[in-house]
């Protein structure tokens, strides 16, 4: 369980510090706003979109609204997290024409680049600011939101100079398997086609059950399980833009409204004409 060390919510930004004793593994899920994680104590994995990052105290990570993540824990050590989930309304009104925060939440290769290390957090004083942050949530003055927003631009106008300083060279400093990069540059291209394990293993030239295990070792995802929650992503996308939920189904990939009913239901909790509706 949970312990609530700070939890503040007022859409479209919350935060929350919390401790848990003994934690379990956190499933795949997608937020439908901007995280901001910030990690200071745990042994655990970060599987972002079939990248993985072992984290240090003080790592800061980033996802945006269309990363699939989880966290897989490598033993039950203390576990003590903070993040902040927000919405691009939140601060619109501080963008201008000539400059973008959220230029490098948004802009990255999905799954690429989400990890801000420590040494950059200290040295940047992302720590401090966001302790400011946290201090402007407990506070209930007249000035309190306009200061906590104020202190949260700050933030997000640091993590574009850590961002813009490493150009090029932070390609160099974060390995990837290739074959997996290929893989998953395929399954995004083709959500709309049968995929196969039969079909990977002709097209990748690599045993189906090999397949699987560097798979789910680099992504912490199994195949299918990855492939099923790209598919009901793009399927929210297309629900969104107006298309039926039996369009959509043939649009993802699904051939039976039935199967793609319950992949839908069991990963949004809602069936697609209940969110077409909303």
């Amino acid at each position: 369980m949970d312990n609530q060390i700070l939890r503040y919510n007022s859409n479209p930004f919350s935060l929350a510090h919390t401790v848990t004793d003994s934690p379990n593994d956190i499933k795949t899920h997608i937020h439908n706003c901007y995280e901001l994680f910030y990690y200071i104590s745990g042994d655990l994995t970060y599987y972002i979109e079939g990248q993985a990052y072992k984290l240090s105290p003080n790592d800061m990570i980033l996802t945006n609204s269309r990363e699939l993540h989880r966290i897989v824990f490598n033993s039950k050590c203390r576990y003590e997290r903070k993040y902040i989930h927000f919405k691009p309304e939140y601060i619109s009104s501080f963008q201008t024409d000539d400059y973008n925060m959220l230029y490098y939440i948004e802009n990255r290769k999905l799954g690429y680049f989400n990890r801000i290390p420590a040494n950059d957090v200290l040295e940047y004083k992302i720590n401090e600011l966001w302790e400011q942050i946290e201090q402007t949530s407990l506070e209930t003055s007249p000035e309190s939101q306009i200061m906590r927003k104020a202190f949260f631009v700050q933030l997000l106008i640091t993590i574009n100079k850590i961002f813009s300083k490493y150009n090029h060279s932070l390609v160099d400093r974060h390995k990837y398997d290739h074959k997996i990069v290929a893989i998953l540059d395929y399954i995004n291209k083709n959500l709309d086609e049968k995929i196969s394990l039969d079909l990977l293993q002709q097209t990748f030239f690599v045993n189906k059950f090999y397949l699987c295990h560097i798979f789910k070792m680099n992504t912490g995802f199994t195949v299918m399980e990855y492939i099923t929650y790209k598919r009901i992503m793009r399927a929210l996308e297309l629900l969104t833009s107006g298309m039926t939920a039996l369009d959509a189904a043939h649009a993802v990939g699904y051939g039976d409204y039935s199967t793609f009913y319950k992949a839908f239901k069991h990963i949004t909790g809602v069936s697609p004409k209940q969110y077409y509706r909303k």
